[in-house]
């Protein structure tokens, strides 16, 4: 018996055609709906673009993401990086309202990821490409230093023989 509504890799393998057609179909009308929108003009209008975006995918069932708002706004993946980053004469109002859609993209991602409704791998990768996240990899040196070590004794704690006494002593048995 097997989870029909997992959403790992290996149970979506045995979905009908049927089902991949309708997704396949509706996508594509999705996407195709965003791309005439065109490029906004000024702050107020890339606002509302952005509204209707985050509208458009809750009314439609559409994963928001990165590459779809930037379609969404007439431009490609890279322009709207750019924007974000100011790397393109843009105002800070015009890149603080970018930022601000890329992070509900961000929290949303977390949020599915999260509740199950998109694969970890998926997820893991999204992140680490729109939100910067990364593994977080330690080298510990965990050899104890010199001040560390602690010994049962010290060596000059250690009694001293000299060789007539050890002699003396193996002797007195004989």
């Amino acid at each position: 018996m097997s989870n029909k509504q997992s959403n790992y890799p290996t149970a979506q393998m045995n979905r009908s055609i049927e089902q991949a057609d309708g997704f396949i179909s509706n996508t594509v009308s999705c996407i195709s709906e965003l791309t005439n929108l065109g490029k906004p003009k000024n702050e107020e209008e890339l606002k509302e673009r952005i509204r209707q975006y985050f509208k458009f995918c809750a009314e439609k069932s559409f994963r928001p993401g990165i590459e779809s708002v930037a379609l969404a706004l007439g431009v490609d993946r890279v322009t709207y990086w750019r924007w974000c980053n100011q790397d393109i004469h843009v105002s800070s109002e015009w890149s603080d309202i970018c930022k601000v859609a890329r992070q509900s993209i961000i929290a949303f991602t977390e949020a599915a990821a999260n509740s199950g409704h998109l694969s970890p791998p998926i997820a893991i990768f999204a992140l680490k490409n729109i939100a910067n996240y990364k593994d977080a990899i330690s080298f510990e040196d965990t050899t104890p230093t010199l001040q560390e070590r602690r010994y049962g004794r010290n060596y000059n704690d250690l009694p001293m023989f000299n060789s007539s006494e050890v002699l003396e002593s193996d002797t007195k048995d004989l």
